[in-house]
């Protein structure tokens, strides 16, 4: 005879066939919603598909009404796998845990990277439970534009989470501290030549000189960033005193050549990037100028003084970048550093620790220039 609905719906159960398993049981629910046999059915697809607490619901409800010792006893075998589900997830959290941060007490960092508007909206109360924060400060904390620094703590605790994080498609990254201290920082003085293979100028953090070659393949990924220089000035309040407060007066723009292999970073940087090197000067005055400004015949760039070096200062911090460009298309560019930054000010501990490698003529320290080393160095470290 052809099987019953029910027989179906018991079949489908039992080879996995959820989906239709939904199909018959939700049909069987419409022709007898008070049938206890198509309750206990519903309560094994809802413990199958992961919704354990409706399950659970259903099973009780059946404890309590059933009068059908079979139907009880299985309402009764559903809640104790429930149970012994929810003590094992639970059990193994915790091993996990206490493993890592007893295990692995190195510093670290856990930085939370851009998603679609859509796709936040999905994870908002995956990400709340994960961090046992309210959806509404969940919302705030997923970033839709750049990487956001979430935590310092113990790689043990960070790995914890950032695997959670991954379980739930929240895209995220966790690296050690002493991970990004690996590398060897450069200041480019200036490039002796681009072609065949790129020749530098640098200095390191000793401020001693060197001479670099590398062919462009070797360049993994740029860095570009821009970092505001700070004035103060006086102001009016409408009470008519004066104060000082601090504003943004221009912006230093710094781009960090990575070569991955050679565990090196070359930062070039538009305020101590030497442009006026003579060589240089001479083949750019031939190529930007007419004869109206420089003399052919001398190669005389006496007239290239004060300020006009300065208005061209600009376009040559971008003709250097092209230049760059060119020679290593295709390789990766981050340059969302600045909501970066606004997220790692909120460690202003962490920061005073970073070395920054840049020597800038500035009248105060700044944290910019500690928040781009650490940009820089953690997309070197991600994995």
């Amino acid at each position: 005879h052809s099987k019953s609905m029910l027989e179906q719906a018991a079949d489908a159960l039992n080879r996995q066939d959820y989906q239709t398993a939904a199909e018959l049981i939700a049909e069987l629910v419409k022709q007898q919603p008070d049938s206890h046999q198509v309750r206990l059915y519903a309560a094994r697809l809802q413990e199958a598909t992961d919704n354990r607490e409706n399950a659970l619901e259903i099973y009780r409800l059946l404890l309590q009404q059933a009068i059908d010792p079979k139907i009880t006893t299985e309402a009764r075998q559903g809640i104790q796998r429930i149970d012994l589900m929810q003590a094992q997830i639970e059990a193994h959290a915790r091993i996990c845990e206490r493993a890592g941060i007893e295990d692995n007490r190195e510093p670290g960092f856990l930085v939370l990277e851009p998603m679609s508007l859509e796709h936040k909206q999905v994870v908002i109360p995956r990400f709340a439970k994960i961090m046992e924060i309210d959806p509404y400060s969940a919302r705030l904390k997923l970033p839709t534009r750049g990487w956001r620094l979430y935590t310092v703590g113990m790689m043990g605790e960070l790995e914890f989470y950032y695997n959670r994080l991954v379980r739930a498609e929240i895209p995220s990254f966790c690296v050690s501290q002493q991970d990004t201290q690996r590398f060897f920082n450069f200041r480019v003085n200036y490039f002796q030549s681009f072609d065949p293979q790129a020749s530098i100028v640098c200095m390191d953090d000793r401020s001693e000189l060197h001479t670099f070659n590398f062919h462009w393949s070797e360049v993994t990924q740029m860095i570009m960033g821009m970092l505001p220089i700070f004035e103060e000035v006086v102001e009016i309040d409408n009470r008519n005193r004066t104060y000082r407060k601090p504003k943004i007066l221009d912006y230093i723009h710094v781009c960090d050549l990575q070569l991955r292999k050679r565990r090196s970073i070359f930062r070039l940087c538009s305020q101590t990037y030497d442009f006026c090197d003579f060589k240089q000067l001479i083949t750019q005055s031939r190529r930007q100028f007419t004869g109206a400004f420089t003399n052919e015949s001398t190669g005389d760039l006496s007239f290239l003084t004060g300020q006009r070096l300065q208005l061209t200062s600009r376009n040559n911090w971008q003709n250097l970048i092209t230049q760059i460009h060119d020679r290593v298309s295709g390789v990766p560019i981050l340059n969302d550093f600045t909501p970066f930054a606004e997220t790692a000010f909120g460690f202003p501990e962490l920061l005073t620790h970073i070395h920054p490698h840049l020597e800038l003529l500035r009248r105060s320290d700044s944290v910019w220039d500690r928040a781009f080393q650490l940009y820089s160095t953690l997309s070197m470290s991600k994995k």
